[in-house]
């Protein structure tokens, strides 16, 4: 019988890596965090299913309802992307 990893642990590892923007093995170790494994094939599975797409807009409602975003300022940063 394989141990089921909360699905708790896993979000709460992927937003440490998007976040902190810290390296896959780099994430932290104890009980609430999912390993770099694990939270990694639960990111894929929810890319794939869509979930992560879902999750992303409700994220995105819960804190335009609650005023938490500005939608007249934006910026971008170019650290990523080639001048």
């Amino acid at each position: 019988m394989g141990h089921t990893l909360p699905e708790r642990h896993v979000l709460n590892t992927l937003l440490y890596i998007l976040i902190t923007l810290c390296r896959w093995c780099d994430v932290p170790q104890g009980e609430i965090w999912a390993s770099k494994s694990a939270a990694h094939r639960w990111l894929q599975r929810w890319q794939k299913d869509g979930s992560l797409d879902n999750l992303q807009a409700r994220i995105l409602r819960i804190a335009e309802e609650r005023g938490l975003i500005n939608w007249d300022y934006g910026a971008v940063d170019g650290s990523f992307s080639p001048a």
